[in-house]
């Protein structure tokens, strides 16, 4: 069984969306993708954070994905 992810996970979440979209620049990538590429990973269970948690959430996903 794989492990399960969460919104907060944001360097395993980072280690998938560098394995399905090795040529994509995280920096150009906009949050709304990344939000939604980050929805599309089976192993993830939750939803995001509301209001301004969820954009932070991103964030932390983009930054740790940009420091690969």
């Amino acid at each position: 069984m794989q492990n399960m992810l969460t919104w907060d996970d944001a360097d395993e979440i980072a280690d998938v969306l560098r394995r399905r979209f090795p040529d994509s620049d995280p920096a150009t990538v906009s949050d709304l993708e990344i939000a939604r590429w980050t929805r599309e990973i089976p192993t993830l269970v939750g939803e995001p954070a509301h209001g301004g948690g969820a954009g932070a959430q991103v964030a932390a996903i983009r930054a740790a994905w940009a420091a690969g």
